[in-house]
C-alpha cells in the first residue's frame, strides 16, 4: 500500500472538508438553503474516502494516530448526514448538542494533527483552512446564530 498517497488524500479530505463547512456556514447568513443542503451532502459524502483510508491504514498495521484519526473524521461524517440528513433532527437545540460539537471539534484537531503527522506544510495549510472555518463559523453566529436557517 502507498502510504503517502492514502496520507496525502486523507490531508485533501480534512482541508475540503474545513473549506465546505466554512462555505455552509457562510451561506446561512445569506439564506442559501439549497447551497448548505447541497454542501452538507457533499461534505457529508468525504464519510466514505475517511473511512476507507482508516481501514487501509489498519489492514497496514500503521500507528494508531493513522487509523484513529481519520476514523473519528468519518463518524463524525457519518452522525452529520444521520442527524440532519436521514433522521432530520433539531439537535442543535438539543442535548445533542455537547457531544455533537465535541465530535466535531475533535475530527476537526485529529485532522490537524494527522496532517502535521505527514508534513509541516500539510499541517499548517489545514490549519489554515480550520481557522478560515473557525472564522466562517464566528460571522454566521453572529448573523443569524447556530442551527437556524436549516430544513
Amino acid at each position: 500500500m502507498n502510504h503517502q498517497l492514502v496520507d496525502t488524500a486523507l490531508v485533501v479530505i480534512a482541508n475540503l472538508f474545513n473549506v465546505l463547512v466554512a462555505i455552509i456556514f457562510l451561506s446561512r447568513p445569506f439564506g442559501l438553503k439549497r447551497l448548505e443542503h447541497a454542501l452538507g451532502l457533499i461534505d457529508g459524502a468525504l464519510a466514505l474516502p475517511a473511512g476507507i483510508a482508516a481501514v487501509l491504514n489498519a489492514l497496514a498495521g500503521r500507528e494508531w494516530w493513522a487509523v484513529l484519526l481519520p476514523a473519528l473524521l468519518a463518524i463524525y461524517l457519518l452522525v452529520e448526514l444521520l442527524l440532519d440528513y436521514v433522521l432530520k433532527l433539531d439537535f442543535r437545540h438539543s442535548r445533542l448538542l455537547g457531544p455533537y460539537l465535541l465530535l466535531f471539534y475533535a475530527s476537526q484537531m485529529g485532522m490537524i494533527g494527522y496532517a502535521f503527522l505527514v508534513d509541516e506544510t500539510y499541517g499548517f495549510v489545514t490549519l489554515l483552512t480550520y481557522f478560515l472555518c473557525l472564522g466562517a463559523t464566528a460571522y454566521s453566529y453572529r448573523k443569524v446564530g447556530h442551527g437556524r436557517g436549516r430544513d
